[in-house]
């Protein structure tokens, strides 16, 4: 039995259809948490032998802080910073891969690397981050160069007066 024409290829064009779509189905899809920051202010709680840092919201809430930078983290107990990293879905904890101190005793404040550049004192921030010109440093924080340290004060004529500072460690 001769079919006509068009129901001849009806077969092939089932085949056709079914072979695009069989690799569709299988798409790969990530599960890797999403990457969030987070601001608040810093909080050490727990003991010796189990300390923890937590980050108190400033949207209200809490988040504990995980991470190789927990340690760095928690010696700025009080300042105000903002933390990026994956967080859990419940966002009860974050695992800190990088931050920004904000805020100590409610002065705008800078972390980084203390440098004397041809006289002039800046603080060199990690990564790619613009110097930040300082003027009025202590002697104290002075004998500190090379160190990471934290400055908090305010800007006067382009430059940031120390009020306040910090060490961190060697850098």
């Amino acid at each position: 039995m001769d079919l006509p024409y068009p129901v001849r290829f009806l077969p092939l064009l089932l085949l056709g259809a079914t072979s695009c779509s069989v690799g569709s189905t299988g798409q790969f899809t990530s599960l890797a948490p999403a990457e969030s920051c987070l601001t608040g202010t810093v909080f050490s709680v727990g003991t010796d032998f189990a300390p923890a840092t937590i980050l108190r919201l400033d949207a209200g809430g809490e988040s504990r802080i995980t991470g190789n930078r927990e340690d760095q983290i928690r010696f700025l107990t009080g300042a105000v910073v903002t933390v990026c990293g994956p967080v859990t879905t419940d966002a009860r904890t974050i695992e800190v891969q990088s931050f920004e101190l904000r805020a100590v005793d409610g002065m705008t404040a800078y972390l980084g690397t203390l440098q004397e550049i041809d006289g002039a004192w800046q603080l060199k921030p990690d990564g790619n981050g613009v110097p930040v010109p300082l003027s009025g440093v202590p002697d104290q924080l002075r004998e500190a160069e090379g160190s990471l340290v934290w400055v908090a004060g305010t800007w006067a004529d382009q430059a940031f007066s120390v009020k306040s500072f910090g060490l961190m460690g060697r850098s």
